[in-house]
């Protein structure tokens, strides 16, 4: 029972205790005033009989006028005049109570005992009679029933009223409880409310003044530490000129990407170079070049925009990288020809056409390649494309034969009907406790001859647009199983966020998994699909989500766009970052991402940790952990 309700119904019963007890006790005292006005009255009028009759006792005829003129008055059920010495009745006059308009349990409930009243008649100092007059309790009855009901009216009336106006009272008091509760799920769902409008009674006011002053140091607290951690991370990773990641980024993610186990796991790693650039900087000086580079990379931005979580970086004066996801050596010569012909538009606004070259070398990629063997191709592809000394593309596949999407269709279509698909579980270990704490769920293709890992196939299914198919069957294991790992991540296939319709399945499949699994759930998305999204997109997902007792996990988390205020209308449980880049960021940059984290009751998870490090990381405050393969 809420608060409220139970201040509601204690303050009503002790009303209506009070209300009670005062009507009571004034209906009871109105009953004893009644009863002794009937016993006195009944005295009194066998006293006049009796002062009426004695002067001539022996006229009977008189006495029993007498005895009938006080009779005909209806307040006495019975008037006896009987010889004191034969016992022998002179006179008698009675009648039946009629309590006919008197309820019987009213009448059984409130018993009127009312003595009759007696008088001696005295003849010659001798005597003669006794007279007995018993009063109706007819009237009296009838008396206290209207007064019952009068006074059960005003308890009703008045107790009306009174829990209307606690019930007013409790309802101005729940407004302002309940913008007190908001503001405190406020804070847990990373919004910071502060009421303007305080309560007018002074413990109230306390409560929210103390809550208003909680928030605003919270949102200081959490505004500080993200504008250091974005300070921390341009000084550290993007350069100042164009805005683009600087090499030292390039030489942190490239391992990532090519350990990747999601969509990131193959692709092509894209290297342009321009060439002349110490004349054009003689010809238009270092402002307007400058400028120019400002220009170039806007252009390789925009290029990169279909690319699912591209990574462009500056690495020198002259030359840039890409890394392309998804791409192959034949989309990404059709993107590095793309590129060429508007670095030659560029090239003529700033009168550079026969100055700059632009010189593009690529090369592919896939899962676990050796980043030094990469680059090995990529440099030589960059100097074969150098050779021919003009505007030239040259990209190289890779020496192995590549699946196509019919292969890929056929297997990822015979895995999936056929059971193929493996379930494998990463495990989240908390260094403090030495124990796992939460499980990652994702699913190898198994073949007579090869075994698939989740990144080697993810590329294709998004390219095939399987990956309803694939989400299918991963909910259907869900609901179909028991598991000893508990509890239990799965990562949301990106694509999936982009389509309202497939969204909603998600989430109605969500809504049976958590009701049958019996573990509790989160679903990790990658910080990129995060932020491709609308806010309200992501905010409506996470409180869905949250309303099934499901969180949301941020995976790959890097702050790629400098801006951390995602993570207030994301809400996640716990964020993924690569141990390279944690451990990359200086010591300011490590406080502010705690300090950060905390102040939104989010946990930070490293993954790719070598054993090694595990010392290093623990003295930094690290505490779950994802180990390398």
């Amino acid at each position: 029972m809420s608060l409220t309700k139970q201040v509601g119904l204690t303050v009503s019963l002790l009303l209506l205790l009070l209300l009670g007890g005062v009507l009571g006790l004034y209906f009871f005292k109105s009953k004893s005033f009644y009863e002794t006005k009937l016993s006195r009255d009944a005295d009194e009028i066998a006293h006049t009989i009796t002062l009426a009759i004695e002067p001539d006792i022996e006229d009977l005829n008189r006495t029993k006028a007498i005895v009938d003129a006080a009779f005909s008055s209806g307040l006495y059920t019975r008037i006896l005049l009987k010889d004191m010495k034969t016992g022998y009745v002179i006179y008698e006059r009675k009648k039946h109570e009629n309590l006919s308009e008197v309820p019987h349990w009213f009448v059984q409930a409130l018993p009127i005992h009312v003595p009759d009243a007696e008088e001696v008649i005295e003849a010659d100092h001798d005597i003669f009679a006794k007279l007995t007059v018993t009063p109706d309790r007819a009237p009296l009855y009838r008396q206290l029933f209207d007064l019952f009901v009068y006074t059960a009216g005003l308890f009703v009336l008045f107790g009306i009223l009174g829990l209307l106006a606690i019930s007013l009272l409790l309802k101005k008091l729940h407004l302002y409880l309940e913008k007190i509760r908001q503001q405190a799920e406020g804070v847990i769902h990373n919004r910071f409310i502060v009421q303007k409008e305080l309560p007018p009674a002074s413990e109230l006011k306390n409560v929210v003044v103390a809550m208003n002053s909680m928030v605003k140091r919270v949102k200081e607290l959490y505004n500080h530490s993200s504008e250091t951690m974005r300070q921390s991370r341009e000084m550290l990773y993007i350069d100042t000129v164009t805005g683009l990641y600087n090499r030292r980024y390039f030489q942190l993610k490239l391992p990532e990407y090519l350990l990747a186990n999601d969509s990131r796991s193959a692709g092509v790693l894209m290297m342009i170079r321009l060439d002349g650039v110490i004349e054009s900087n003689r010809k238009i000086g270092h402002k307007k070049m400058d400028e120019f580079f400002v220009s170039f990379a806007s252009i390789l931005k925009e290029s990169c925009q279909q690319v699912y979580e591209p990574l462009v970086c500056r690495l020198n004066g002259t030359e840039f990288a890409l890394m392309l996801p998804g791409h192959n050596a034949i989309t990404a010569e059709d993107l590095g020809r793309s590129i060429v012909g508007k670095n030659i538009l560029l090239t003529e606004r700033y009168g550079l056409r026969n100055l700059l070259q632009t010189v593009v070398g690529a090369c592919e990629y896939r899962r676990k390649m050796q980043p030094a063997r990469l680059l090995g191709c990529v440099d030589s592809a960059l100097s074969a494309a150098a050779v021919y000394d003009e505007n030239r593309v040259v990209c190289y596949a890779e020496d192995r034969k590549a699946a196509s999407k019919e292969e890929w269709r056929r297997l990822i279509t015979a895995a999936l009907k056929e059971g193929r698909l493996q379930p494998r579980f990463t495990a989240v270990y908390d260094t403090k406790r030495h124990r796992d704490v939460t499980h990652t769920l994702t699913f190898d293709i198994v073949t007579e001859e090869k075994v698939f890992r989740y990144g080697d196939y993810l590329p294709a299914v998004v390219e095939l647009g399987m990956e309803m198919e694939v989400m299918n069957y991963i909910f259907h294991y869900l609901q179909t199983h028991r598991f000893v790992q508990k509890p239990i991540a799965f990562e949301m296939i990106a694509e999936m966020l982009h389509e309202s319709d497939k969204l909603f399945l998600f989430e109605e499949h969500v809504d049976r998994v958590a009701k049958n699994v019996g573990t509790p759930l989160f679903v990790e998305i990658s910080e990129h699909d995060i932020l491709s999204l609308a806010p309200i997109v992501v905010e409506r997902l996470s409180m869905n989500l949250e309303r099934r007792g499901v969180r949301i996990g941020i995976d790959r988390f890097n702050g790629e766009k400098g801006d951390y205020g995602y993570l207030k209308y994301t809400a996640p449980a716990y964020v993924k970052m690569e141990e390279r880049s944690f451990l990359d960021l200086d010591g300011r940059g490590k406080n502010a991402l705690f300090t950060m984290l905390a102040s939104l009751d989010i946990q930070l998870v490293l993954y790719n940790v070598h054993g090694e490090n595990i010392p290093e990381l623990q003295e930094n405050g690290v505490r779950y952990i994802v180990y390398a393969e």
